[in-house]
């Protein structure tokens, strides 16, 4: 069985609780479940204002040690939204590629 992992924002939490929510992932699931029966497994790990830095000091955790064979990031609006709170907290756009590419290079 092959293992699918969600990651991202709020735009993958999706209000996910211990399950996948009620977004894309959840969409995903069904299409390719129907499609595919018993074939893959489906995790979502995505969080609720996370930004790429949030995932990358959870990579061990939420990614590494799940060993899924796919993956979906959807992340980055939290990266230039953050910026415009009260208390600026976002990620510029050079270190969102910085973070982003060492993600990806650490995870294939």
């Amino acid at each position: 069985m092959k293992t699918i992992l969600f990651q991202g924002d709020s735009i993958t939490d999706a209000y996910r609780g211990e399950g996948l929510g009620m977004g894309y992932p959840l969409l995903v699931s069904a299409q390719l479940g129907y499609e595919n029966p018993n074939e893959y497994t489906f995790i979502n790990r995505g969080n609720g204002g996370n930004r790429i830095v949030d995932i990358y000091a959870r990579i061990k955790k939420d990614i590494i040690n799940l060993k899924p064979d796919y993956m979906s990031i959807l992340i980055g609006v939290n990266d230039v939204w953050h910026e415009f709170h009260d208390e600026p907290n976002g990620v510029d756009a050079d270190k969102f590629f910085k973070v982003y590419s060492m993600l990806i290079e650490e995870i294939k």
